[in-house]
C-alpha cells in the first residue's frame, strides 16, 4: 500500500508491504532492514539496518504521534486513494463524516470501548482498530451520544466500513 508520510515539512512516499510474512518498506527505492516488534500498546522495539530503537506510537486527531530518541514528532498519514482525492480537491477522508465513524484502514477490531446509549465527548475513545502490527485507537470526532454500534470485537473490516454512529450533543 502506497502511503505518504508528512514529519514537520517534510513529504515521504512509503510502498509497505508483507512479502513472505515480513514487513517491506520501500523509501523512495531504499529498503530499509527492519523489524517492528510490540511491546506493549503504544510501544515498540524496532530494528532498522541493524540499529535497536524504542519508540512510541500513539494516534493524533489527524495522525500519529511518534516518540523517538526523546524526540515527539507528529505524522500524518495519507493512503493512495486518499492522495488522489485531495488532489482533485475533494475533502472529507479523516474516517468521520458526520456522526459516522468509519475505519480509516482495513484491520481487526480488538476492543470496542463504548456501547450504546454512552455519552462521548470528543477525542474519547471508540475501540481500537489493528492493522499492521499496530493497534490504532480510534476516538470520537465530536461530543454526543453512541447511537448505534456497527461492529463487533474480533471482526475484520474493510476501509470505510461502518463502525460507530454518534448523535451530536448540540
Amino acid at each position: 500500500m502506497i502511503f505518504q508520510a508528512t514529519i514537520g515539512d517534510r513529504l515521504i512516499e512509503l510502498d509497505v508491504r508483507t512479502e513472505n510474512g515480513n514487513l517491506v518498506v520501500d523509501i523512495a527505492g531504499h529498503q530499509p532492514e527492519l523489524d517492528l516488534v510490540r511491546l506493549s500498546q503504544y510501544s515498540y522495539s524496532l530494528l532498522l539496518d541493524g540499529h535497536s530503537h524504542h519508540l512510541s506510537i500513539r494516534p493524533a486527531r489527524d495522525g500519529y504521534l511518534v516518540i523517538l530518541r526523546q524526540q515527539t514528532y507528529h505524522i500524518q498519514l495519507l493512503t493512495e486513494i486518499e492522495l488522489t482525492i485531495e488532489r482533485m480537491g475533494l475533502k472529507g477522508t479523516s474516517g468521520h463524516r458526520g456522526g459516522m465513524v468509519t475505519a480509516p484502514i482495513p484491520g481487526l477490531i480488538t476492543k470496542i470501548a463504548v456501547t450504546a446509549g454512552d455519552t462521548v465527548a470528543e477525542g474519547d475513545q471508540l475501540l481500537i482498530l489493528e492493522a499492521m502490527k499496530m493497534e490504532n485507537e480510534i476516538v470520537a470526532s465530536q461530543s454526543g451520544t453512541v447511537s448505534a454500534i456497527h461492529v463487533q470485537a474480533g471482526q475484520t473490516v474493510e476501509k470505510r466500513a461502518k463502525m460507530v454512529e454518534i448523535a451530536s450533543a448540540d
